[in-house]
């Protein structure tokens, strides 16, 4: 049986489109499900009450285990068919930690000069129980 791996991402922003769109595992792998946070869906949900934001970091689940903004990558790059760069920029926490956090500045600046709005899911009071 093989692994479901879920990638829950803003679709609005091209680098985070870019990169899921492309995105292949190694055969065996898995299963690869795209999902658009800005869209309504179970996955979504479940991220939102766990208090994740999703404007700070992407999300993987995969088996039923989610994983969050550096630790998302850390354990998804290894499944992919990903180059020795990414491999080793994702290899440890704490290099992929600091590779990360550059990225998510660089989409950050990226939406505000292309005027797309934050998904802002843990302001959204449709995920307060």
């Amino acid at each position: 049986m093989t692994a479901k791996i879920e990638i829950l991402y803003d679709d609005q922003c091209p680098i985070c489109r870019g990169y899921c769109t492309k995105v292949q595992l190694q055969a065996g792998a898995g299963a690869l499900v795209l999902t658009d946070a800005r869209k309504d869906g179970a996955l979504m949900d479940e991220v939102t009450r766990q208090g994740l934001d999703i404007d700070e970091g992407m999300v993987v689940k995969i088996d039923g285990n989610i994983y969050y903004g550096s630790e998302a990558m850390r354990v998804l790059v290894p499944l992919t068919t990903a180059g020795p760069i990414e491999r080793a920029l994702f290899r440890t926490r704490r290099i992929s930690a600091l590779v990360y956090g550059f990225c998510k500045g660089v989409r950050n600046l990226l939406l505000r000069l292309l005027r797309i709005k934050k998904i802002e899911n843990l302001k959204n009071p449709r995920y307060r129980s």
